[in-house]
């Protein structure tokens, strides 16, 4: 029997189900796992894995969220969303857009990354009909405020209702590697706290966020020094309604939470590269965590760190 594709190979985990007719996919997800042996970073841990979701189509795993969460508008016969982004969720609407016919208004920073900024233009290169892109200073209120006035659904991944199910899948292809530590880039938690709902019971979950932004993080590491900028520009959500559900889960499953300045993320990316892996500071944030998880006398025999956005 031939498989579906992406993150509908495991649709049996989402809620609620959507008909294959309306399941929409980039085959995103089963993306690859790699063991950092060859990192010139001596962890003094054997099984060290970096969880590629960076390799999704579209560069994050914002992909598998919109991949389940279009689908899911689609089915309910939704043709238009509101979507508010630092980048990566913008950039990974867009493509989903072409494929689902549903219209997306991104609100994005005007100060948006350049990277970011030329990505998401070829994204929209063939699509400008169902993209409306808005650059503003006030990216979250302006959005916010169309929504009410047009009443037209806002999709944001901090209070979304369904924003965390195609997340599960990343859960689900860790489930039998049994890892005993994982290590994520939290932005508004929404994607570990989808991965929680199917991996491996006996995983301690480790959040790792940055000086300038620890909304949750702060909670259990105070070790560091307040900074006005970060080196990881994914990391935006001041506040979030995942906040008290995300502390539930790092305290259920006896992990931490991390907070990492700029030097500490610049270190650990110039040695990825070094070694030959490319991923983005997001993921040298969750790298970075796990060498100051270390340093306070944590042990693990097996750790998966997850690489997400570019």
């Amino acid at each position: 029997m031939k498989k579906n594709k992406g993150i509908w190979e495991y649709e049996n985990l989402y809620t609620p189900k959507i008909p294959k007719e309306y399941q929409i996919s980039l085959n995103e997800g089963n993306t690859e796992l790699i063991r950092l042996k060859n990192i010139e970073i001596d962890t003094g841990i054997e099984n060290v894995f970096a969880k590629r979701e960076d390799k999704n189509p579209t560069g994050s795993a914002k992909d598998r969220s919109i991949a389940y969460y279009f689908s899911y508008l689609k089915y309910k016969g939704i043709k238009e969303v509101i979507i508010p982004s630092s980048g990566n969720t913008a950039i990974s609407a867009a493509n989903y857009s072409k494929l689902s016919g549903i219209k997306v208004y991104l609100y994005l920073s005007s100060k948006l990354e350049e990277k970011k900024d030329e990505r998401l233009e070829l994204a929209i290169k063939n699509n400008k009909k169902n993209i409306s892109v808005i650059k503003t200073l006030r990216p979250l209120s302006d959005a916010i405020k169309f929504s009410k006035e047009n009443n037209i659904e806002i999709f944001r991944g901090s209070n979304t209702k369904y924003a965390e199910q195609g997340y599960k899948s990343i859960g689900e292809e860790l489930y039998n590697l049994r890892a005993d530590a994982l290590f994520i880039p939290v932005s508004s938690g929404t994607t570990l706290y989808g991965i929680s709902k199917r991996i491996n019971k006996n995983c301690k979950i480790h959040l790792v966020q940055t000086s300038k932004i620890n909304t949750i993080s702060h909670l259990f590491d105070n070790n560091f020094k307040s900074e006005d900028e970060t080196l990881a520009k994914a990391i935006v959500a001041r506040v979030t309604n995942r906040k008290k559900d995300v502390e539930k889960i790092i305290n259920k499953t006896r992990g931490w939470g991390w907070t990492i300045e700029n030097k500490e993320i610049d270190k650990y990316q110039r040695l990825l590269r070094k070694s030959g892996v490319y991923t983005s500071y997001e993921g040298a944030l969750a790298l970075a965590g796990l060498y100051k998880a270390l340093e306070n006398g944590y042990l693990f025999k097996k750790v998966v760190i997850l690489f997400t956005g570019v």
